[in-house]
């Protein structure tokens, strides 16, 4: 990998990261494409998914400031209108990451080995574009319950396998269970802080492994990733409120036949 390579990947991830097509898929996709590409490893994807992770943190940080001190309001007072003002999503969001946790533990070994099948991810993007499809036409009204969160928790579980959007499953599976669409589009964002965290603590054993020379390479990608990551989650609310994932549908639809047939 050079640094255009990683530059690419790093446009790809942060593109990809929060619109529902799967960033693991198209990194895989786009790894497959580049001429001569040696596959750094699992910890470089990890890496770009946490330079995604502080796009969402940017974006979303009066919310997770709120998030974060609304424990407070459990022993003090005055924390109390915040504490009950967050509790949904406090509490959905802590839920929804175990079965997270658990699958993603339990599929951690099987998915590493489908970082070198780009037919195999286009079998899974089909399956994004469907649920993507059947998602568009529910309107509903409900907000974030336990119940809710636990079983979107283990939709974000089951999509850590390449070419399953993370976004897009979990936003799909909200939007079928009657959530009401801006509740969904901050809450699939938020719930991801979590798991995101967690495969980089996983991943960071093997941060000793990486070569000094390559670590600017690396941060080059991470910057690019940022980035383009901001004006993902822009696009991404955008279309989520206005219920149309139809045009994600399609391009899933696209990406995952030429996959299968030409990659």
């Amino acid at each position: 990998m050079n640094y255009f390579d990683a530059i690419i990947l790093g446009i790809v991830q942060g593109l990809t990261e929060f619109l529902p097509v799967s960033s693991s898929g198209h990194l895989i996709i786009a790894q497959a494409l580049m001429k001569d590409f040696k596959q750094p490893g699992m910890l470089y994807d990890t890496l770009l998914h946490g330079a995604t992770l502080g796009a969402v943190f940017v974006y979303f940080r009066h919310r997770i400031f709120e998030l974060c001190i609304s424990p407070l309001g459990l022993v003090n007072n005055s924390y109390k209108v915040i504490y009950f003002e967050n509790k949904r999503f406090l509490w959905g969001i802590i839920l929804a990451s175990i079965p997270t946790a658990i699958i993603g533990l339990t599929l951690q070994n099987s998915v590493e080995g489908m970082f070198s099948a780009p037919s195999f991810v286009g079998y899974f993007l089909i399956l994004t574009s469907v649920l993507l499809l059947i998602s568009d036409r529910y309107h509903g009204q409900k907000m974030i319950s336990l119940g809710t969160a636990f079983i979107i928790g283990i939709v974000q579980g089951i999509a850590v396998i390449p070419g399953i959007s993370r976004a897009g499953s979990t936003t799909a599976a909200g939007l079928i269970l009657g959530v009401k669409r801006s509740e969904m589009g901050e809450f699939t964002f938020l719930m991801s802080i979590p798991a995101i965290i967690g495969a980089i603590i996983l991943q960071s054993r093997h941060m000793d492994s990486v070569p000094s020379e390559h670590i600017p390479m690396y941060i080059s990608g991470m910057v690019a990733a940022f980035i383009t990551g901001l004006f993902a989650i822009n696009i991404m609310v955008y279309f989520i409120k206005r219920a149309n994932l139809r045009a994600f549908a399609l391009y899933c639809l696209i990406v995952g036949i030429v996959s299968i047939v030409w990659i």
